[in-house]
């Protein structure tokens, strides 16, 4: 039987071994908690889970909140920009054939990647970074809507 997926609780089976039971685990800025809660010494598979949830249920309560790294510049970053990067093609068709654009890249409310990609070529290097930096911001992947947002942005500072 296939156990249901459990946040922070793993089903532990060795074959050959008499270890059997559950294992609890929590990390909560970089500190980790982890316990076993064992089948035979807690009286069975139901009764070592039911242990398990409980110690989960727990230390949930009394940890911090979950802090994400959303909009937070790493180390990894090289262009000053969260979510924006510079993307270098070469088309292996040509020699010498090399194109370059800022990618704006975000995660959507459903989970999945966003991106969009402003060429240099057909933009402008400065103009590409500014296209890039506003679709990220407002996590826009549509063209048209960015390229607008950019030159209404443009007209209010020229007044």
């Amino acid at each position: 039987m296939v156990e249901p997926k459990l946040k922070g609780i793993t089903r532990v089976d060795y074959e050959g071994s008499s270890t059997r039971g559950w294992m609890v685990r929590l990390t909560r800025q970089g500190k980790r908690k982890q316990q076993f809660f064992n089948d035979r010494t807690l009286g069975g598979k139901n009764k070592s889970l039911q242990a398990a949830k409980a110690c989960y249920a727990k230390w949930l309560e009394q940890a911090p909140d979950v802090k994400t790294a959303k909009g937070r510049k790493t180390h990894r970053n090289t262009t000053g920009q969260v979510g924006v990067h510079l993307v270098k093609n070469i088309d292996a068709r040509w020699k010498n054939a090399e194109s370059y654009a800022f990618c704006a890249s975000w995660i959507n409310s459903k989970g999945k990647r966003s991106k969009i990609s402003f060429a240099w070529n057909r933009y402008g290097k400065k103009h590409a970074w500014n296209l890039a930096c506003i679709a990220r911001e407002r996590e826009l992947a549509d063209r048209v809507k960015v390229i607008e947002i950019y030159d209404n942005s443009k007209t209010k500072r020229k007044r």
